[in-house]
């Protein structure tokens, strides 16, 4: 299906109106905005109202704060435009009744009948209409019986809103970390380093980057514990004072607590699955930074000043940088983005930043580049990584291109600019339009060379210039007398064009050629030359639709003088097509055969030249009508032992394995035409699970560890919602979270089908799983670093109280009989059907608490 071209007016509105939901604008000016989205239907602001709510939920009051209340936030936004009379009324409600029964579709089922009460009211009088920060969501009122409307805090004059939430979870933060130090204590986890140093050269691992000098510094790799460590100080601070301090106590106690190391080991814990979105697509999960990457993002912007902020913008690209060198290009992908949007933002120096983009670029690892540049999958991907580099820009390619001398370097330069497709095709032909001096050197003819193999490699679309403007660039590369090599990549370049000029200009080419090899000595390049130039020609003209062109090509192939070389193979390459639409063709290469298979005279056998039948044989293979194939039968009956009839059977077999048409194939099987399947760290899960649910597929979707290993996940779809999913001994949501809490890599199957509904089993939408398990991927690394996956626990006389935020008290007692017993976190969430975020919580709210405690290092 073409995909529609954005309404620029649209778009701009949306913008608006998601700057509106987070109160960056006020009301008046996006009251035009609104107007202009009622004209829409409801369904265009779904994507817009579903990427806000994704952000707002991930972010630091997602704890306390339902997914509900920011939707009853966004739809109470919008119908304050008309309490504020900046909209008019009737049309008003009238576009929110819709609107309402759209958004519902968001809201996580156990939500759904309390956020419907409380949009019903929404016209009631409610007090103060002043719009508050998005910080403070419009709350949804307690209305359902038996169901509270939830909030940060609880009891009489209990403070609420962003800044009780921030004050809890520091005063929760500084607990935990002095937890944290003393289990780091206890294990002799706490210790030095080492530090960086240059190294000889050759000698550099992967990800060093050169310094001042040109010596190169390896980066350090703090051991586990330190890493996890330094991540929890980074992702658990709420301002830089705290960050400071958190730093400080760990210099005190012997750890290397640089920025750059709180970088890399950032980078290290960010997840390995590509979020929807990534690369610059649209998503309701694009562009989300919690956990690793929100606490980048603080640590730069909250630098004490500009110089201090460029340093660590610079330290943060070079850890993601790191990460890409290494092999991990989702991550790489989501520090690279996030860096430029702290560059459109202004959070960084505009100049410290265009240093860090025109030089780190080198520091890519080529092997790497080549390695991920080789997978078309990865290629959207891969895009981020190249366009933040000034160097790795279509025009920054072309321009080292131009220049560069060893050939392996430009056959990865030329690799990369393909990847970036469309822009690169752009550039080159831009280049190409330039005039030519008189006096133009080797390089510049090569480089031209290489941006018509550019031309040619990536296709056409939408913004390429006119057929005929571009035909007439590639034939002004196509005039004999040019470099040779230019010729031909010309020629090559031609063939993608089907145009009237295009193929007036081959026919020309091809009697130029002929014209020069019926004088040698005056043509610009030698006879074997020539005759290699004909070949590409004439394989060119063969894949042409045009009439007039397989006329000349079989005028051509009927001259027989030597010098030309043998013209008849040249008519091979029209088996490519199917001639059926010209019959005048068919006639023609019908009488090519007759005129060339054997005949007899005075009783004997007379074979002309057998290869002339068998191109002429080649020429009909993509012809499937019947006097074709009556002649092709006949030839391979009468001359099954030779090169004719065996050609003839060859094509005639072809014929009968042709493909079924479309419709017919997936009547056939359609769940196999239907099938999906890869790599699960080329995809990510959450984007393969949204355009799965996006598309409202049916089927299930199974995983398998690396090169087809054993089954670790079934999920079963149903119009593009979960009905099941099983992982390991866990099933349901448990198991859901669990896949994304505890990612792992492998391949994925999806098989379309239809599948029937369970009784008692209501199918879930997928994106607030999904939102649910990111939150809880996000918070899972904070309780494991405070209570990793092997250390042994042990209990303590102190009785276990339950954890704040668990109701469940079976749940409670089952772990706790499991987790008094000791062991390692991993143990137990082997034995507890939970996931592991629930389970790995309330271990460290006992291992806070004292009623479980960590056994220190034998």
């Amino acid at each position: 299906m073409t995909a529609q071209p954005p309404n620029p007016e649209l778009q701009e509105a949306l913008l608006e109106l998601q700057q509106y939901l987070s109160d960056s604008v006020p009301p008046l000016v996006v009251a035009d905005s609104v107007q202009l989205l009622m004209k829409y239907p409801p369904q265009a602001l779904i994507p817009t109202i579903r990427a806000w709510t994704a952000a707002q939920y991930r972010g630091a009051a997602a704890s306390s704060v339902p997914l509900s209340d920011y939707l009853f936030h966004a739809l109470k936004k919008i119908h304050m435009m008309g309490e504020f009379r900046l909209v008019a009324r009737e049309p008003l409600e009238a576009y929110l009744g819709q609107l309402k029964q759209v958004v519902l579709a968001l809201c996580p089922d156990e939500d759904k009948a309390m956020l419907l009460e409380s949009l019903a009211r929404l016209g009631e009088a409610a007090g103060a209409t002043s719009i508050s920060p998005a910080q403070n969501i419009h709350r949804q009122a307690p209305g359902v019986e038996g169901r509270a409307a939830p909030s940060a805090s609880s009891g009489p004059g209990a403070p609420r809103g962003v800044e009780a939430v921030a004050a809890a979870a520091s005063a929760d933060a500084l607990r935990r970390f002095s937890v944290l130090l003393e289990r780091l204590e206890a294990q002799g986890a706490i210790g030095a380093t080492g530090a960086t140093g240059p190294v000889p050269a050759g000698g550099a691992a992967a990800g060093a980057v050169p310094e001042a000098g040109g010596a190169v510094a390896v980066p350090v790799r703090a051991p586990a514990a330190q890493a996890e460590a330094l991540v929890f100080a980074a992702r658990s601070a709420h301002s830089n004072e705290e960050l400071t301090h958190y730093l400080t106590r760990f210099r005190e106690m012997g750890l290397d607590a640089n920025t750059d190391n709180l970088f890399r080991a950032l980078a290290q814990s960010l997840p390995g699955w590509v979020l929807p979105g990534a690369g610059g697509t649209a998503s309701p999960l694009a562009g989300m930074e919690t956990g690793a990457l929100g606490a980048m993002r603080r640590i730069v912007s909250d630098a004490d000043d500009p110089i201090e902020a460029g340093k660590r913008f610079q330290e943060m690209v070079k850890a993601g940088i790191e990460r890409f060198n290494e092999g991990s290009l989702p991550q790489a992908v989501a520090m690279l983005e996030l860096a430029d949007k702290l560059i459109t933002e202004k959070k960084v120096d505009r100049g410290s930043a265009e240093i860090v983009r025109r030089k780190l670029g080198d520091t890519l690892d080529p092997e790497q580049l080549k390695k991920v540049a080789e997978v078309p999958e990865q290629h959207a991907l891969l895009r981020t990584v190249l366009r933040f580099f000034t160097t790795m820009t279509p025009e920054g390619l072309l321009e080292e291109l131009k220049h560069e001398q060893k050939r392996d370097r430009r056959r990865l330069i030329l690799l990369l600019a393909e990847v970036h497709g469309p822009p690169t095709r752009a550039a080159s032909y831009e280049h190409l339009t330039h005039s030519r001096g008189p006096a133009t050197g080797e390089e510049e003819w090569f480089f031209r060379r290489n941006l018509l193999y550019l031309l040619r490699r990536i296709p056409r679309d939408a913004s390429s210039p006119p057929v005929e403007a571009e035909a007439d660039v590639l034939l002004q590369h196509a005039q004999m007398g040019l470099p040779l090599l230019v010729v031909k990549e010309a020629i090559a370049a031609l063939g993608q064009l089907k145009d009237e000029k295009t193929e007036t200009g081959l026919v020309h080419l091809l009697g130029d050629i002929e014209a020069m090899l019926a004088k040698p000595e005056e043509a610009p390049y030698e006879a074997k030359d020539l005759r290699i130039l004909l070949d590409r020609v004439a394989a060119t003209m063969a894949r042409m639709p045009s009439q007039q062109v397989r006329r000349s090509l079989l005028e051509h192939a009927g001259k027989r003088q030597t010098y030309l070389g043998d013209t008849m193979s040249r008519l091979a390459d029209l088996g490519t097509q199917n001639l059926s639409d010209d019959p005048g063709t068919v006639e023609m290469l019908l009488a090519v055969v007759k005129a060339n298979l054997p005949f007899k005279l005075l009783g004997m056998t007379l074979r002309q030249n057998d290869q002339n039948l068998v191109h002429a044989v080649e020429a009909l293979g993509g012809t499937p009508l019947p006097p074709v194939r009556k002649a092709l039968e006949d030839i391979a009956s009468r001359f099954a032992g030779q090169d004719a009839g065996k050609t003839a059977t060859r094509v005639l077999s072809g014929f009968d394995k042709a493909p079924q048409p479309a419709a017919a194939s997936e009547a056939a099987a359609p769940e196999a035409a239907a099938s999906l399947q890869g790599d699960l760290e080329v995809f990510g899960l959450p984007a393969l699970l949204q355009s799965l649910s996006d598309s409202a597929a049916s089927g299930v979707l199974t995983l398998r560890g690396p090169k087809g290993g054993e089954i670790f996940g079934m999920l079963t779809l149903r119009e593009g919602k979960l009905q099941e999913c099983s992982r390991a001994h866990l099933k349901g949501d448990d198991a859901f979270y669990q896949l994304l809490e505890k990612p792992s890599q492998g391949q994925f199957a999806f098989v379309k089908g239809s599948v029937a509904s369970k009784p008692g089993v209501t199918p879930r939408e997928v994106l607030p799983l999904t939102l649910e398990a990111m939150r809880r991927y996000d918070e899972f690394q904070e309780m494991a670093a405070l209570v990793p996956d092997i250390v042994q626990l042990d209990p303590t006389t102190t009785k276990p109280s339950a954890h704040p935020n668990e109701k469940d008290g079976t749940f409670l007692q089952a772990l706790w009989e499991r987790a008094s017993q000791g062991g390692t976190p991993e143990e137990i969430e082997k034995a507890v059907a939970s996931d592991s975020y629930r389970i790995r919580r309330v271990l460290a709210h006992w291992v806070e608490q004292g009623a479980l405690k960590i056994r220190a290092s034998a």
